[in-house]
């Protein structure tokens, strides 16, 4: 007799028990990321300040469109992503490569060295830069005199506030993807560089046709996720200059902040999140795909 192939119900009632110890955590991921999310797409149509909710339909994301201070913040987002990942990638690669030649206890100082702003935030991190970058008393402005130069104002000039912005945020998180790089490069085996060293290949050489290729996982990995933080960047935006001058710094960030918080617009604020969550489902897909094809 043919055996009767199983129903989804059978099987779910028979792993019924695993089900159940999974519940609470399904229930905790529904409470607080489903809900909210579901929460902030319905608040994107709404005019909801705190004395009126009412539903207007698409007029938050045409409103949006037609703001320049918006569509200023969104092209910035766009600036920051193309100037920090970059940078960030070949850098926390580089600096890896570098050290993962080095002796275990050298590793281990500058691995906690490197992480260390991590671990401290980037309000700490921006407190620290905000002297350096005082115009008056100001390190960098100390050592730029010294040189012969004029005192800069660094963070009240649009031509120097995103670059002084980009080099804050790159001390602060360069130090997750040169862990990460380097647990990938220990994780290689020595043999490959062996067989290929006898072949006669140089350091660049192995660095390209041997360390790149095998670690493009973990790069797909790390460029997806400076990608997300990236365009997130509000709180160094916030210590440093308040998204000016000009909003030559406004980050989408900031400006949802900036949008509920303070202007107390919290279903344009709600349609500004939208925006920059469908951009960033976005660029990671894209940036996922362009990765499975090379």
């Amino acid at each position: 007799m043919k055996e009767r192939k199983p129903t989804l119900r059978s099987v779910v009632f028979k792993q019924r028990w695993a089900y159940y110890f999974l519940l609470p955590g399904f229930l905790l991921l529904a409470v607080f990321n489903v809900y909210p999310v579901l929460e902030t797409i319905y608040l994107s149509f709404t005019n909801y300040t705190l004395t009126t909710k009412k539903f207007i339909g698409l007029a938050n994301f045409i409103k949006l469109f037609s703001d320049q201070k918006f569509l200023q913040a969104y092209a910035n987002c766009f600036k920051y992503v193309l100037i920090l990942v970059p940078a960030i990638m070949v850098l926390s690669i580089l600096i890896a490569n570098v050290l993962v030649r080095a002796k275990p206890w050298i590793q281990s100082l500058f691995r906690g060295a490197f992480y260390l702003p991590t671990v401290v935030g980037g309000v700490v991190i921006a407190a620290v830069w905000i002297w350096i970058f005082h115009p008056l008393n100001g390190l960098l402005n100390y050592v730029v005199s010294a040189f012969g130069g004029e005192a800069i104002t660094w963070l009240a000039d649009t031509r120097y506030a995103m670059p002084a912005v980009c080099l804050v945020v790159l001390t602060w998180t360069l130090g997750t993807p040169i862990i990460i790089f380097m647990a990938g490069m220990l994780g290689i085996s020595p043999e490959l560089y062996e067989s290929a060293t006898i072949d006669g290949a140089s350091r660049t050489q192995l660095f390209f046709h041997i360390t790149i290729p095998v670690l493009k996982p973990v790069i797909v990995f790390i460029l997806t996720m400076e990608i997300i933080n990236v365009f997130q960047l509000w709180e160094v935006v916030y210590l440093l200059t308040n998204g000016g001058p000009s909003y030559s710094t406004m980050s989408i960030g900031y400006l949802i902040y900036n949008t509920a918080f303070v202007s107390g617009k919290y279903g344009l604020a709600a349609a500004q999140g939208v925006i920059l969550t469908l951009t960033i489902l976005l660029f990671s897909g894209l940036s996922l795909k362009a990765s499975k094809e090379v």
